[in-house]
């Protein structure tokens, strides 16, 4: 029993300890240096450059400024007749219109390429703030769960002492210590969650040792909440996959606009100079590309679809915004209405009454099932005002992505 009694003390003492070392020789890291790395340093922001550059690229392919064409050339040389000399550049003048259409089709795929990359960075942002609480709480959870356990095995180790001494039965003394058995379990389990949820964050922010990294106490949770009105103007005009969405409409229609000028001619210029027979010349000429058997059926065709499967993008995104914008509203008010006992006030009440509990204990004037009951509540307590403080700092995440706002503000 002994030997019982000091296995369930240690291994309390190991659950504790392994809970405290989570800070040990870490660097504190903050919800906004969270989310600061994970949009600066993380893979996110390469592959949000990565996005940005793919799409101006290819807009730009198409918007580029035709070459002139330079030309030296020699004939009859070698005849019995004296040779000829040109030199001549050809310059495509394009007076449809057409590349200046392509060209604001190049300035509007500007706008949905840095809408992307923004929208690509905010939510990796979003993700280093999720996972900077989940591990947050599930911290704080393990530290809980640890402190009962604690308890548990104390009681226990003092009905094992009464047990021996006559004073109390093995069977009670036998119930107690499968409770501070279940207790050190359950401080494992959150210990081993905690271990998980901060590598998740460790990754979000590109941090190759999670035990590098830990958190402090949490930003205070903002009271107040926006209309709808003011959530829904801001979800319109800050939301970067609405801008994106928009821009890509207007990209969408320069570029119909550039495939229906392809069915006018084009011109192109010829100017030089040409040596024959002695005598120096000017050479002029013009070029028309006339639209006889390629009308530009296909691209005009094509860019039609573009813009069609764009606009049907846009007001789906625009429809997701609004709609995300109001369940996020409902959820942060029901959350906070939900949550709004679990203060310090309420832990401290679950603390006076555990300990009122355990001293009645003691003197033999509770039961062990009041006792455990007193301890769970107080633990419980604990717990639901951790969670509590989650929800509603992630419901306010979710609304701030809904409105478009980025996930912490910025000065």
């Amino acid at each position: 029993m002994k030997l019982t009694r000091g296995a369930g003390t240690l291994l309390c003492a190991v659950a504790l300890l392994d809970v405290g070392s989570m800070g040990a020789q870490a660097r504190p890291l903050t919800l906004d240096d969270a989310v600061r790395r994970a949009a600066t340093a993380s893979p996110a922001a390469a592959a949000a450059v990565a996005r940005r550059q793919e799409l101006v690229g290819r807009a730009r392919t198409e918007a580029q400024w035709a070459n002139p064409l330079i030309e030296l050339r020699r004939e009859n040389e070698g005849a019995p007749i004296p040779y000829d000399d040109f030199a001549t550049v050809t310059l495509p003048v394009g007076v449809t219109g057409r590349r200046v259409a392509l060209r604001a089709a190049l300035a509007a795929t500007r706008d949905r390429a840095t809408a992307d990359s923004l929208e690509v960075v905010r939510a990796a942002g979003f993700e280093a703030a999720r996972a900077w609480w989940a591990y947050w709480a599930a911290r704080a959870e393990a530290e809980v769960a640890s402190a009962h356990a604690a308890l548990l095995d104390r009681i226990a180790a003092l009905d094992s002492l009464r047990a021996a001494e006559g004073e109390l039965a093995e069977a009670s003394a036998f119930r107690m210590r499968l409770e501070a058995q279940r207790g050190r379990h359950a401080a494992a389990q959150a210990v081993a969650a905690a271990a998980h949820a901060r590598a998740r964050l460790a990754a979000v922010v590109d941090e190759g040792d999670p035990e590098a990294i830990d958190v402090g106490e949490p930003p205070r949770v903002a009271t107040t909440l926006p209309t709808v009105e003011v959530a829904l103007a801001a979800a319109t005009q800050d939301r970067p996959d609405v801008r994106a969405a928009q821009a890509a409409v207007r990209a969408a229609d320069r570029r119909r606009t550039a495939e229906r000028l392809g069915t006018l001619p084009d011109v192109g210029l010829t100017g030089g100079y040409k040596g024959t027979g002695g005598f120096e010349t000017a050479l002029f000429g013009v070029m028309v590309t006339a639209p006889v058997f390629n009308t530009n059926g296909g691209n005009r065709e094509r860019a039609a679809g573009e813009w069609l499967q764009a606009d049907a993008e846009r007001r789906a995104t625009e429809r997701r915004a609004t709609t995300e914008v109001r369940a996020a509203l409902i959820a942060a008010r029901v959350i906070d209405d939900g949550t709004a006992g679990f203060d310090d006030a309420f832990v401290a009440r679950a603390d006076v009454v555990a300990g009122a509990a355990e001293a009645a204990y003691r003197e033999g004037a509770a039961s062990l099932i009041e006792l455990l009951d007193a301890f769970r509540a107080a633990a419980d307590a604990r717990t639901a005002r951790v969670r509590g403080l989650q929800d509603r700092a992630l419901a306010r995440l979710d609304l701030r992505r809904a409105m478009g706002a980025p996930a912490v503000e910025t000065p």
